[in-house]
């Protein structure tokens, strides 16, 4: 019997530039069979074939013809994942026929990849179940994806720094404690990415503004940040945001009450990196809850 992969956390802006690991490419290709599941390789080596994601589900709409088939956008603070479910996948079918959006929402499912042509790619999730959730774990979620993202990537850097390649590398990293997956996963990586540094200095960057988008900061910058963010969220709200409100129009009149237009376009993409608003369609921001 295959045992059941592990549920990978995964950042969307990791995840969204995973490509298919070919079953030649694996270290253990020579027991593979047919039913030896598909999986994704992204740009650090993390090698998935399913996931556990935390975010807040901002569309959701019903594609097959008896409402059979379901298609969302999952929000994180480093972009968005694709998530479809359909008959066979019960369960979530049922969620996404039942969910209010926006919520915050706890989902798993398999990693799907489809390329219709070459260099023409599309990454997305085949949901098992979801769940709704509440800000705290969307919180925790965010903060131990970080945590195993930053050490991939710390990981990747070394690699990278030190030169090695095939098996010194896995003899380097053997020494260091990296797991044998990672290090495989890495090995291949190495070998596939055009411009690994400019993918590395992207997903620390999102990273940093993910995180700093929970509030995670201490001493009186943050007592400040607290207080911005809460008279822009204020104003929001007076605005109509739960139902939406057109940011052009929310901009102006936060300037006209003598807040700096740099400031509220920090504060929105906090909000926006946090799960606290999002944008149901261009120009338009709309508060979550």
């Amino acid at each position: 019997m295959l045992k059941r992969e592990v549920a990978k956390r995964v950042f969307a802006r990791e995840f969204e530039a995973c490509r298919e690991l070919e079953k030649s490419a694996r270290p253990d290709s020579e027991a593979l069979d047919l039913k030896t599941p598909n999986l994704l390789i992204s740009p650090l080596g993390l090698i998935l074939n399913r996931i556990f994601v935390v975010g807040v589900i901002t569309e959701l709409d019903s594609i097959g013809t008896q409402n059979d088939m379901w298609k969302a956008r999952i929000v994180d603070p480093t972009g968005a994942f694709t998530v479809y479910a359909g008959q066979y996948q019960l369960e979530a079918s049922i969620f996404f026929s039942t969910v209010q959006i926006p919520a915050f929402i706890a989902l798993t499912g398999k990693a799907r990849i489809y390329e219709p042509e070459p260099g023409s790619v599309f990454v997305s999730i085949r949901a098992e179940e979801a769940n709704v959730v509440d800000e705290e774990i969307r919180n925790r979620w965010v903060v131990d994806a970080a945590e195993q993202t930053i050490d991939r990537l710390e990981a990747f850097s070394d690699a990278l720094a030190s030169g090695y390649r095939g098996e010194k590398l896995r003899e380097y990293f053997l020494e260091k404690g990296i797991s044998s997956e990672l290090t495989e996963g890495i090995s291949i990586a190495l070998e596939r990415e055009r411009a690994p540094q400019e993918f590395v200095k992207l997903l620390r960057a999102s990273i940093r503004e993910g995180l700093k988008s929970l509030d995670l900061d201490s001493g009186n910058n943050a007592g400040a940040h607290a207080d911005q963010k809460e008279f822009v969220l204020e104003l929001l709200r007076d605005m109509g945001g739960n139902r939406g409100v057109d940011y052009a129009a929310f901009v102006d009149t936060a300037v006209s009450r003598g807040i700096p237009e740099e400031l509220v376009e920090e504060v929105v993409r906090s909000l926006l990196a946090g799960g606290q608003c999002y944008e149901p369609r261009i120009g338009i921001i709309r508060l979550v809850g």
